[in-house]
């Protein structure tokens, strides 16, 4: 075809397609209360005008920081929109260039990014549900296919980090460490408090074989605990290291299915904690906090294995030439993790399946320093021990080796 008019072509059906008015908008709560506690999501639709001058309709997600005393806390600490809108304005344009420089046809693992309004700290983004996409229910955990599917694209996204880090575009020193492992404050108010409720509902529901266990997890001070959980990720000077998601759980992420229920494609969202460490980190994050534990527990050698081939190819795909950490290296690194991913299953995990809408009041939590603010009825839940028991009794063998 001549060059002027497929210059012509492309120009018309381009402009077909663009929005050239908008008739109505309306908004709506894009999740259901109790599914996001940092944010506000709105679903945004509008009906509009196209170019070619069909009406059509358009959805939007509308991301709006969250008020109120816990909230503002989190945001002076973390900055989390600021580091949002720059990892979607920076880093993730940066991985769709280098998908593109290096023929990487499996697609993005994020949305569109569409604005920043400072000034009301809103974010629109796309809306991934109107493209087939939902979220595995967090009170469910994923199976097998799932935690494959994230694995897989998590080592893709690890590797896509770490080249552009060594193309000088990525820099350690623009993000905090990990809050969860680092920041004193936040361990207390999430992790901590957790472990402190869960004694709790052991102690008032769990039946007399249970009060064993909960006596050695309250043995254990917040100083001794910080100690160990901080001692998990000091890491040697020479341990792979790159950009991490930072928040790597059930619900940021979404998956299109095919037509037999099976995922093909995953689109990871909220982008607000980013970290530099090691990617191990999120790695326990998601194994510990979004996978069936049965699940976790019978395939943790193979996941971690899957990973380590996605993270290393994909690293090879796209032209790294530094040194690639071996399968060894992150099973040692795993390992050494491995208290915190107990921790941090046994003390959050109850938040995360319970079928409550109120099950945290993060301004009463930061408050009272993790005192009050976690509703103890989410441990009497129908199959909690079954989910979690297994897994205490796992913390309680490292406590006391």
């Amino acid at each position: 075809m001549d060059k002027e008019v497929l210059e012509v072509v492309l120009r018309k059906s381009l402009n077909d397609s663009k929005i050239k008015r908008i008739i109505e908008v309306r908004s709506e709560p894009a999740l259901p209360k109790g599914e996001n506690y940092a944010s506000t999501i709105l679903r945004i639709t509008a009906k509009v005008v196209l170019g070619n001058g069909r009406t059509a309709t358009k959805s939007f997600i509308g991301k709006k920081q969250n008020t109120g005393e816990a909230a503002e806390q989190l945001s002076n600490d973390f900055k989390m929109f600021q580091m949002e809108v720059s990892v979607y304005t920076n880093i993730l344009r940066e991985m769709d260039y280098l998908m593109e420089e290096f023929g990487d046809t499996e697609g993005p693992l994020w949305c569109e990014f569409i604005h920043y309004n400072q000034s009301g700290s809103t974010i629109t983004l796309e809306d991934l549900k109107a493209s087939g996409f939902a979220t595995v229910k967090r009170t469910e955990g994923q199976n097998l296919e799932h935690a494959r599917l994230v694995l897989r694209s998590l080592g893709r996204y690890h590797a896509m980090g770490k080249v552009l880090e060594d193309r000088g575009l990525i820099s350690k020193d623009n993000y905090k460490q990990f809050a969860m492992i680092y920041d004193e404050v936040h361990f207390q108010n999430t992790l901590y408090a957790g472990i402190r409720a869960l004694v709790k509902g052991m102690r008032e529901g769990w039946g007399e074989e249970w009060s064993e266990y909960a006596n050695k997890l309250s043995q254990v001070s917040f100083k001794e605990y910080l100690k160990r959980i901080k001692d998990c990720g000091n890491f040697e000077d020479n341990t792979f290291q790159c950009l991490n998601h930072g928040d790597c759980w059930s619900n940021n992420m979404m998956f299109k299915d095919d037509w037999e229920g099976k995922p093909i494609e995953l689109r990871f969202v909220d982008f607000q904690f980013p970290h530099y460490n090691s990617p191990c980190i999120d790695v326990t994050y998601f194994m510990y906090s979004s996978i069936k534990s049965s699940i976790r527990r019978q395939n943790f050698k193979s996941l971690i294995e899957l990973y380590h081939e996605s993270l290393t190819s994909s690293l090879d795909r796209f032209g790294y030439k530094g040194p690639k950490p071996s399968l060894e290296d992150i099973n040692s690194t795993m390992e050494r993790l491995r208290f915190f991913g107990l921790s941090f299953f046994t003390g959050c995990t109850p938040c995360v399946l319970t079928v409550r809408t109120d099950a945290l009041d993060l301004d009463k939590i930061f408050k009272t320093n993790g005192e009050e603010g976690i509703n103890i009825s989410i441990y009497y839940e129908e199959g909690i021990i079954d989910k979690i028991g297994e897994d205490i009794k796992n913390l309680v063998k490292i406590i006391d080796s």
